[in-house]
């Protein structure tokens, strides 16, 4: 597969950047077609100060190993295009752009090569000690937000000469510091630009142009577009990088916010929007009701559905007024971390010790505002009791409480590594692989079977399908419970509403001609359903990366070898 920068340029551009995330193709699953927002909102604060930017963003690929060395040789051919490369660094690609690196370094001697993100932030000076044993002589490595340092870096000839950056530049090494903004410049930086919206421009735009889905499904008109409010996170969760970023919190203001909306509904045709900062959206209830009003007060409930990751202590204390107010404005689903219901282990998280009554408090409120509620769990942590997490899963089902389940994960610089957790029957299986053991994300896996662990997963994954399935779609204040329902918002009252922008009408009806036509599709890899993937993972090759590799054990120990072999032989005779 080709690479194609976001957008085509003529000439030579100012600087490339790469969001280069092979992890879900090597796990054997097609990739969702994404927008990498902090790219995206890079690329257009740039271009606003006068630099000409790409993108490529390496999501809505086929299954597959070999995307990184295809990478690496599409940079050998065009790397005369660029004068800068800076690729978005985290755990899960750190050793997919070694890798990347390893094909092209020699064509990028004399390049500036710059690093940002996650893991550039967590660990800035093995980050880039790491990336100066790959042989190239120009390195850069930003610790925080990206914005003005990079205008800097652009700016200048020499890195060494840019205040704050990490930097490695012909033999010379020097320290940076971690990179802030303040409210006032956090405030005005630019709407997100269509032109830099990789989702948008290969995907969303040729379905709306069309007005036809093609070999998508729905997935990919209800495909939400993030959107930061605030960057910063005030808490200390353990397993979490995100306060490394920035502890003090900094945010937009409501209506800011809103005519940021308002503007990609409009021009794009976008009307589900997912809120994306981590634990801390809506940190102020003045904040919640008066980004509400200004939703509601433009007519855009009408056609806006908006979800956002909450914090259970704070969205536990809003009165039921307020989630009422949320619900008109848009908001059917409220998504907050739980984590767990153990008290040790909440304890060891830093997370909140009330958290199973401030779940109810949150349930009987969603209850009441007829909202949705959607959690996260985190399982596989030492110690864990189960008789615990299977109280928590029957809660989560009798309560209709989809509930995603997390396995438990180390990431670099965080504090849980650090917390004397008893890891004698566990091990720490690297994520992406084992070129920078010191940079990478370890998954925590049980040396020794747990069928009961697996049935109560197992018990939750069907519970969630059922409520999945049986949630209606909706489109603004429209809830589609009937092909009835269906027919008559596509024929008549979505055309006849006029606050419905022009193009969110379109992508409206595009979405309902699907749900009354659907189409017959192949099944999207990252569909399948558990027998589909434990062939993926019976099959897995000697060149799979080490997580794919290490379910496939997992998998032959609890079947036993012989069992194991003989599910294996079917597979390979077609007969299963």
């Amino acid at each position: 597969m080709d690479f194609i920068p976001t957008p085509k340029t003529e000439g030579q551009t100012d600087l490339l950047l790469i969001n280069p995330d092979f992890s879900k193709n090597e796990l054997g699953v097609a990739s969702a077609p994404e927008n990498h927002l902090g790219l995206n909102r890079l690329a257009g604060y740039l271009d606003k100060v006068g630099h000409s930017c790409s993108i490529i963003d390496t999501t809505g690929r086929e299954s597959g190993t070999g995307g990184p060395e295809e990478l690496g040789k599409w940079i050998n051919d065009n790397e005369n295009n660029f004068k800068t490369i800076g690729f978005h660094t985290n755990s899960w690609n750190i050793n997919h752009i070694l890798r990347i690196l390893d094909v092209c370094k020699a064509s990028l001697e004399n390049k500036k090569i710059l690093f940002g993100g996650p893991l550039a932030s967590s660990e800035p000076k093995r980050m880039t000690e790491l990336i100066m044993g790959s042989g190239l002589q120009n390195i850069g490595v930003v610790q925080g937000f990206g914005e003005e340092i990079t205008d800097d870096i652009l700016n200048k000839q020499n890195l060494l000469d840019v205040d704050g950056l990490w930097a490695y530049e012909n033999g010379k090494f020097k320290e940076g510091k971690k990179i802030s903004i303040s409210q006032e410049k956090y405030e005005n930086t630019p709407f997100l630009d269509l032109k830099y919206n990789t989702f948008y421009q290969n995907y969303y735009k040729p379905v709306i142009d069309s007005g036809d889905l093609d070999e998508y499904g729905l997935e990919l008109v209800f495909g939400s577009q993030g959107l930061d409010v605030n960057r910063g996170c005030p808490f200390n969760c353990t397993y979490c990088s995100v306060p490394q970023y920035e502890q003090k919190l900094i945010t937009y203001t409501p209506k800011r916010v809103v005519d940021e909306l308002e503007h990609l509904a409009k021009e794009a045709g976008f009307f589900m929007f997912t809120f994306t900062n981590s634990n801390v959206m809506f940190y102020d209830e003045l904040w919640i009701k008066e980004f509400c009003r200004e939703v509601i007060g433009k007519g855009m409930d009408e056609y806006i559905n908006w979800t956002a990751y909450h914090h259970p202590s704070i969205i536990a204390k809003l009165p039921n007024s307020t989630f009422n107010l949320m619900k008109k404005a848009g908001s059917d689903t409220i998504v907050f971390g739980i984590q767990s219901f153990d008290e040790n282990i909440l304890k060891t998280f830093l997370r909140p010790i009330n958290t199973k009554e401030l779940t109810e408090v949150i349930r009987e409120k969603t209850n009441n505002s007829g909202q949705y509620l959607v959690t996260d769990y985190i399982t596989g942590v030492p110690g864990e009791d189960l008789n615990i997490i299977e109280e928590a899963f029957n809660y989560f089902i009798d309560n209709d409480i989809e509930c995603r389940n997390y396995q438990l994960k180390f990431y670099p610089n965080t504090k849980l590594p650090t917390m004397n957790l008893d890891l004698s029957d566990y091990d720490l299986v690297p994520i992406t692989g084992e070129l920078a053991p010191e940079l990478n994300a370890y998954a925590i896996v049980s040396k020794h079977p747990n069928p009961r662990s697996a049935e109560l997963d197992g018990m939750l994954r069907e519970a969630n399908k059922e409520l999945v399935k049986n949630k209606p779609p909706r489109l603004g204040k429209y809830i589609v419970d009937s092909a009835e329902k269906a027919k008559e918002l596509y024929e008549k009252e979505i055309s006849d509403n006029p606050n419905i922008p022009e193009k969110v009408k379109r992508a409206m009806r595009i979405a309902l001609h699907e749900m009354l036509y659907p189409k017959k599709r192949e099944q999207n890899l990252d569909g399948l359903d558990p027998v589909e993937m434990m062939k993926k993972v019976i099959m897995a090759g000697e060149d799979a990366p080490p997580m794919l590799k290490a379910m496939q054990e997992k998998l032959r120990s609890e079947l036993g070898e012989a069992k194991f072999q003989s599910i294996k032989k079917k597979y390979e005779q077609g007969s299963l």
